[in-house]
């Protein structure tokens, strides 16, 4: 079994999820006045992350969730992350799920450990900007270690309010982490998007 959960000293939303390969047996969140947050999802493998990346779109597409980017990961042995899957699903600001989840994607993880990125070299500026605060408080590397060598992952960024959704919709994760996202962050992440599609 696997658990996590909790907050830090800058009031950040994380959510725990207790489970194991068979499923998440236990849900947490503490709720706060962030408007968004980006989460980190470990799977056992690529088929359940793919599934959950799948549940997301349907759920989204829906409207039953506010799911402004997500793409699935992986790490090798050596926990470099790769993106496995991205798509053109485009969000109500025009801006593409799989290049705002590369550019949370180049926020929360260091760049050193990241072997694929969308987006990186024309939105570089702000990512490094954007780094820097979330690494300030702790809250990029806190996500950076939901994952372990050669795991599947998702990484997403969602309104807050749909985040205990989001983590229901995702039942055979094994850990999720999530941290808050303020509304001036979450605008510039999608600016950076923005820049890196055109």
């Amino acid at each position: 079994m696997t658990g996590t959960g909790a907050v830090d000293d800058t009031g950040a939303t994380v959510v725990g999820a207790i489970g194991d390969d068979a499923g998440t047996g236990a849900v947490g969140e503490v709720v706060t006045d962030y408007d968004y947050a980006a989460i980190v999802a470990a799977f056992s493998n690529d088929q359940a992350a793919m599934a959950a990346y799948q549940g997301l779109a349907d759920a989204e597409t829906a409207g039953t969730i506010k799911v402004d980017g997500v793409l699935v990961i992986k790490t090798d042995a050596d926990r470099k992350v790769k993106i496995q899957k991205m798509t053109d699903h485009s969000t109500k600001t025009g801006t593409k799920w799989g290049v705002v989840g590369g550019v949370v994607l180049g926020v929360l993880f260091p760049p050193t450990i990241i072997a694929s990125a969308v987006g990186a070299g024309v939105a570089g500026g702000v990512i490094g900007k954007l780094r820097q605060e979330f690494h300030k408080a702790e809250v990029g590397d806190a996500l950076a270690d939901t994952l372990g060598p050669n795991q599947s992952g998702i990484v997403a960024l969602v309104e807050a309010g749909d985040v205990a959704t989001v983590t229901q919709a995702m039942p055979t994760a094994t850990k999720v982490r999530s941290a808050g996202v303020n509304d001036k962050t979450a605008k510039q992440l999608e600016a950076a998007a923005a820049q890196a599609s055109a």
